[in-house]
């Protein structure tokens, strides 16, 4: 299309789109990848297809398992440089048996209400990947390459733990770029409310009770200890007298989150006294904590509890020590934090403050792996919505992100002009 100015001719090619746009979301909420199993095939062939039809050419599949691909696409510039991630993950969580009877529609079905599209994934994310693609269709579509270079990478596995996602790309991949924006779910009570500059890594543990295996029968004749019943009293008093040390940090005014017995299981079956329970739990830790310092804060509790229950026997199992310690944080002054907070001024008429995201995204391994300065989450949809029945994104949103995202991109890679943010990482 010929430009004039590139700023009105992406949105408009955006605007001619919208609802080329909104059926796009729909195609890719009803294409499942839930997550466990994982299987991100399908719509990766669909993004695929989609992607060619925009005339976004020549995108790699990289996948440690056939089963699941990752998509990386490169739209070159003149000069290379800057380079922008624009970044989304293809999989969702499961339906679940229980959420399925919960959901007021089909939840593989996309129904549209009014603005709103209901569908598993709809907010996480796929309404986030349809915007990613069609902004980078609409730079596509001027009639000169930009300065800098234009990077897709649509990844599996974000929503379970397991190296098939960005984990293992930036491990096995050189990923070269200044900047990376994760256009995750983020808005808290309405869309684009805050722009993530920061988020929280998550400290997965187990805690095991082990009591006295026997025969149901005779367990009030001969010594015994009911790991169940002893597992729910740790439970209960993790609930009410746990305590973290952390110090306090501006952009999370409330602290960690604790989610205790995310899993809980005891006992073997009827008529065997259990002899062994456990549950799992997860803490969403702020900057400034680490694994670490939970750790001792959890076998120091459990140590009080150990004085006051002779009986007890308890242990501590720390998941997933893969992880850096320490993710790395923006600042808040980088040039496309700017940039993008400009570009949500020209679309949505407001500035969205600097904030911080409540869950982990994979912004992380970007950053801490790769050394990309990443913003973990600024993509439509509620995160409140997310995991649960009755998802759903607003599709006045999804149009929004893709001109939020174009205009940005085009800034960054077309007019800034200063250093590189990450030289070590620019080709």
């Amino acid at each position: 299309m010929a430009t004039g100015d590139p700023t009105e001719a992406v949105l408009r090619y955006l605007d001619e789109r919208r609802q080329e746009i909104i059926e796009f979301t729909a195609e890719l909420v009803a294409t499942p990848s839930p997550n466990p199993p994982g299987d991100e095939r399908a719509v990766a062939r669909l993004i695929q297809d989609r992607m060619q039809k925009l005339g976004l050419m020549g995108a790699e599949v990289r996948a440690r398992a056939p089963e699941r691909p990752n998509l990386l696409y490169c739209q070159p510039g003149w000069a290379g440089t800057p380079r922008l991630i624009l970044n989304g993950h293809m999989d969702t969580k499961p339906v679940g048996d229980e959420d399925r009877k919960l959901w007021r529609t089909d939840p593989l079905c996309p129904t549209i209400v009014g603005d709103k599209l209901y569908g598993l994934g709809a907010a996480d994310m796929k309404g986030g990947l349809a915007a990613i693609i069609y902004a980078a269709a609409a730079l596509r579509a001027l009639d000169r390459p930009l300065r800098g270079d234009l990077l897709l990478i649509l990844t599996a596995n974000e929503e379970a733990p397991g190296e098939y996602g960005a984990n293992w790309l930036v491990k096995n991949h050189p990923i070269q770029a200044d900047f990376c924006l994760v256009a995750d779910t983020a808005g808290m009570e309405s869309d684009f409310d805050g722009l993530h500059i920061c988020a929280r890594n998550t400290v997965l543990f187990k805690i095991k009770v082990y009591g006295t295996q026997m025969h149901s029968s005779i367990s009030d004749r001969f010594p015994s200890v009911n790991a169940s019943v002893k597992m729910g009293w740790v439970l209960w008093r993790m609930a009410k007298d746990l305590k973290l040390h952390y110090e306090p940090h501006p952009l999370y005014p409330k602290g960690p989150t604790v989610n205790l017995g995310d899993l809980v299981s005891g006992g073997q079956a009827y008529g065997t006294f259990p002899g062994y329970a456990e549950f799992g739990s997860d803490i969403r830790i702020i900057p400034g904590m680490t694994v670490d310092g939970v750790e001792r804060d959890l076998e120091e509790f459990l140590a009080q509890l150990r004085r006051e229950d002779p009986e007890l026997r308890v242990e501590l199992e720390i998941l997933g020590r893969g992880r850096p310690e320490e993710w790395k944080w923006l600042r808040g002054d980088e040039p496309f934090v700017g940039i993008l907070q400009a570009a949500s001024e020209r679309v949505l008429g407001r500035r969205p403050p600097l904030a911080g995201f409540p869950a982990f995204t994979d912004a992380f391994w970007f950053h801490s792996y790769a050394g990309i300065p990443a913003i973990p989450a600024y993509g439509p949809g509620l995160l409140p919505l997310a995991h649960g029945p009755n998802e759903y994104v607003s599709l006045e949103a999804v149009v929004q992100a893709s001109q939020i995202y174009a205009l940005a991109a085009l800034e960054y890679l077309d007019s800034w002009s200063g250093e590189p943010q990450c030289a070590s990482k620019t080709k």
